[in-house]
């Protein structure tokens, strides 16, 4: 059940959402080698880039204990820290896969990689490469 909510024994994956940090909070002894287990939705770490905003006198806001990141190296440090807790999920509970949240901001949630606009990229696909490699090593 790839719904990230309520869990049926049904199909061949199943959904866990969490915010920020990725965790599979599910009771592992109900999922086993049968299901494919997912992260479908972590991070949403924030960061308001002015001129870039769908309303720049709303209420902006985005997932974390913390809310927005105040800088890029801030976004990035926070990016990177889920990273690695995906990669210790996919080490020591089996986790096949994780979905970031998200790829552009929407409206006022500020989540996103890029801007609203699409305008900014606030992470570079290139330094993105970078960090997600440790995901694909042995």
């Amino acid at each position: 059940n790839a719904s990230g909510g309520n869990w049926w024994p049904v199909g061949h994956v199943v959904d866990d959402h969490h915010y920020p940090n990725p965790t599979f909070s599910e009771d592992s002894e109900r999922f086993d080698e049968k299901f494919v287990k997912v992260v479908g939705e972590f991070g949403g770490h924030g960061l308001a880039v002015k001129g870039h905003l769908w309303r720049e006198s709303q209420e902006n806001w985005g997932y974390g204990q913390k809310g927005l990141s105040n800088s890029a190296e801030e976004l990035l440090q926070k990016y990177n820290s889920t990273l690695q807790d995906l990669l210790e999920l996919k080490h020591y509970a089996g986790i096949a896969g994780g979905v970031y949240t998200q790829t552009t901001d929407v409206e006022t949630e500020l989540n996103g990689l890029m801007t609203y606009d699409r305008e900014v990229v606030k992470i570079p696909a290139r330094e993105l490469r970078k960090l997600h490699s440790c995901l694909f090593r042995q």
